[in-house]
């Protein structure tokens, strides 16, 4: 598996991607895009936003149903979590993927920056599958 971040290029089959899913667009001057590939094809992706100096959200994660359970969306999280630069790191997962972020260092939080708490509301408004919050604790 190659990990690699996201340029410029990437941009509009990224944003076509989150569109499919119904995930809001990807901004690359905010943003560390994390494109994970296998045997040459785009097994999947996430991203790392800025929210402010202390503190970031990791989210966007994506991965296509050929490549589900080879470990791609572990690979994602971890290289996201490498480019945190030490900051607080937030996530919204569905609620089905809670083991796969704790087994990361996330843990169930009710504190988190004011932006990361609308999108969570925004999330719980949009998608028919439960979210929950998360901070990485390691």
């Amino acid at each position: 598996m190659n990990l690699r971040v996201a340029t410029p290029s990437d941009a509009r089959w990224i944003n076509e991607r989150y569109a499919e899913v119904r995930f809001l667009p990807s901004d690359l001057a905010k943003e560390v895009v994390v494109i994970a590939e296998i045997d040459g094809e785009r097994a999947g992706l996430g991203r790392l936003v800025d929210v402010d100096e202390t503190s970031c959200e990791l989210g966007g994660m994506v991965v296509f149903e050929a490549f589900r359970g080879r470990g791609v969306a572990r690979a994602i999280i971890d290289e996201l979590l490498r480019h945190a630069r030490g900051r607080d790191v937030y996530c919204i997962p569905f609620a089905e993927l809670e083991s796969l972020y704790a087994s990361a260092g996330f843990a169930r939080t009710d504190d988190a920056p004011r932006e990361v708490r609308e999108k969570f509301e925004w999330c719980q408004r949009t998608y028919e599958k439960p979210v929950l919050l998360m901070r990485a604790t390691t």
